[in-house]
C-alpha cells in the first residue's frame, strides 16, 4: 500500500470517529435535556413554582433539540459519503435534522422569553405546539441516526437496539401529535397550566428516550 493510500485511510477512520464521536454528544445532550425537562414538569405538577418550571423546562427542551439538530448537521455530509446512502435517505434524515434544528431554536427562544415574564402562558402553549411538529416531523431521524451510526462503525445492530430504534420513533410520533394536541388546548385557555407541565413531560420523556436510544448505539459503535 502507497504512503498516499495509507494516509488516506488514516484520514476516514479518524473522519468516522470524529463522526461518531460528535453524534454521541448531541444524543448525550439531548438525552440530559430530556431528564431536565421531566424532572422540571414534575416539580410544576407537584406545585413547586409551576410557571417557572415550566419555562426553564421549556427552554431545556429547546437546547436539547437544538444540539441533536446541530450534531447531526455538522457531520451530516459524512454520515452519507462514507456510508454510501441514497439521495432519498439524505432528503428524509435532512427534513428531520431541519426540523428538529428549528423547532429546538424557536422553543428555546419562546422558553427565554418566557422566563422573562413576556406572555409567558401563550409562549409556552407556542412551544408545545411547534415541540410536537418538531418530533413529528423528525421521528425516523432517531432510526436513520442509528441505523447510519452502525455501518459507521462496520458494527451491526442488535435487535434489541433496532427494537429500542424504533420504538422511540414510535414515540415521537405519538407524541408529537399529543403535544401539538395539548398545545393548542392550552393556548385556548382550558387548564393551561396543568396542559403545558404535561406537555413538557410527554415532550421531555420522548426526547430522553432518543437520546438514551441512539446513546446506546453510539457506544456500541465506539467500543469497537
Amino acid at each position: 500500500m502507497s504512503m498516499t493510500n495509507v494516509e488516506h485511510a488514516d484520514f476516514t477512520v479518524q473522519e468516522r470517529e470524529a463522526t461518531i464521536s460528535i453524534v454521541a454528544g448531541g444524543s448525550f445532550a439531548e438525552a440530559i435535556g430530556g431528564i431536565g425537562a421531566v424532572v422540571l414538569a414534575i416539580l410544576g405538577l407537584v406545585g413547586v413554582m409551576p410557571e417557572d418550571m415550566a419555562a426553564i423546562a421549556t427552554l431545556a427542551v429547546g437546547v436539547a433539540l437544538l444540539f441533536q439538530g446541530i450534531a447531526v448537521a455538522t457531520r451530516f455530509s459524512n454520515l452519507f459519503s462514507q456510508t454510501g446512502k441514497s439521495l432519498a435517505d439524505a432528503a428524509e434524515l435532512g427534513g428531520g435534522m431541519g426540523a428538529e434544528f428549528l423547532g429546538g431554536a424557536a422553543g428555546g427562544i419562546l422558553g427565554v422569553l418566557a422566563i422573562l415574564n413576556i406572555a409567558p402562558m401563550t409562549l409556552m402553549s407556542i412551544a408545545i405546539i411547534v415541540f410536537g411538529a418538531s418530533l413529528l416531523l423528525s421521528s425516523t431521524t432517531t432510526y436513520r441516526v442509528d441505523s447510519l451510526s452502525s455501518k459507521l462503525g462496520q458494527t451491526t445492530l442488535s435487535a434489541g437496539q433496532t427494537l429500542a430504534a424504533l420504538a422511540a420513533s414510535g414515540i415521537q410520533v405519538l407524541v408529537g401529535i399529543a403535544g401539538i394536541a395539548l398545545g393548542i388546548i392550552a393556548l385556548v385557555g382550558v387548564s393551561t397550566m396543568i396542559l403545558i407541565l404535561v406537555g413538557l413531560l410527554c415532550v421531555g420523556g420522548s426526547i430522553l428516550i432518543s437520546g438514551t436510544a441512539l446513546s446506546g448505539t453510539v457506544a456500541t459503535v465506539l467500543q469497537h
